[in-house]
């Protein structure tokens, strides 16, 4: 863990190690938010997932867990705090997308978004992002990625800018799902969790929403992507780029031009903005760790 992040770490560290207690905050305009995580197996880190959701302290939260039938003590967990739960249920399903999919069916909120069940919520994520979602009503909003061990030790911090539909085919690190939320009634519209992806689920369904515009990017909002041998970017890696391979050649398809030059203007202007958020030393730590050949950008 670099020193730098020692003080976030303190403050992830404290704000799983428990249910916090709950401090009046007023809704406001703030939108109904349905969040929803499925989990199978996962009780090594399914506590902390759940405790990241419920301290939010979020006044308008609908929180919604799909179990796939855990054997490992992941109910009784669940059962724990089920009385802060909107709804859960531990059934087989035929996967993280199904279960995603059995999980939106039954939420009512304005805007929806999952958290995986070894991922985390920062401090005051939801709030920033629903505050943000209050204007304009974009149809994706979302923030920025801290990655974090299994320990909750930060490691690194992870910078977005806006992204269009076009840039989905060259920007591999687009939008994290971990401080992401998209608006329910798009979602409604233009279908659900494509069932046949087993880890690129999220970039397909960015694929669609943003036909409606850009995302909303909250800087400020942070998810925490836990970095583990058990993830899915450990162990799916050829699922993970022939799934991408073929999103980009659907959008390819529908928006055709997209050239050499097209590759280079997107790289010039994902630095433009990240310039104008002011993440120039992100910028810098990324332009040395290429020049040094040890990039894991992509990574993540």
């Amino acid at each position: 863990m670099y020193k730098r992040h020692a003080e976030t770490t303190a403050t992830l560290v404290d704000f799983v190690s428990g249910l916090k207690p709950a401090k009046p905050v007023p809704a406001g305009r703030l939108p109904k938010i349905s969040i929803i995580t499925p989990s199978y197996n996962q009780a090594k880190f399914l506590e902390r997932t759940i405790l990241s959701v419920l301290n939010q302290n979020y006044p308008r939260l609908e929180f919604i867990v799909i179990d796939g039938g855990s054997t490992d003590g992941s109910v009784e967990i669940i059962k724990r705090y089920e009385k802060y739960l909107t709804y859960w249920e531990s059934a087989k399903d035929r996967g993280q997308s199904h279960a995603l999919n059995k999980g939106f069916a039954r939420a009512t909120g304005d805007y929806v978004g999952w958290q995986n069940s070894d991922d985390l919520y920062y401090p005051g994520a939801l709030l920033k992002l629903g505050e943000a979602a209050s204007h304009g009503r974009p149809s994706i909003v979302s923030g920025n990625l801290l990655v974090a061990d299994a320990n909750n030790k930060v490691l690194r911090r992870v910078h977005y800018t806006p992204m269009t539909r076009r840039e989905l085919t060259v920007i591999k690190a687009s939008i994290p799902n971990q401080s992401a939320l998209f608006r329910r009634d798009l979602f409604e519209r233009l279908g659900s969790i494509d069932e046949s992806m087993r880890y690129c689920m999220d970039l397909e369904l960015w694929s669609r929403l943003l036909k409606e515009g850009p995302n909303k990017v909250v800087p400020s909002a942070y998810g925490v992507y836990t970095s583990h041998d058990e993830t899915k970017t450990a162990l799916l890696d050829d699922v993970h780029r022939s799934e991408r391979a073929m999103i980009v050649e659907r959008i390819q398809k529908s928006e055709p031009g997209m050239g050499s030059f097209f590759r280079l203007s997107c790289r010039a202007a994902q630095v433009a903005a990240h310039a104008r958020q002011g993440d120039f030393p992100y910028l810098m730590d990324k332009l040395l760790t290429k020049m040094v050949g040890r990039d894991t950008w992509n990574a993540y």
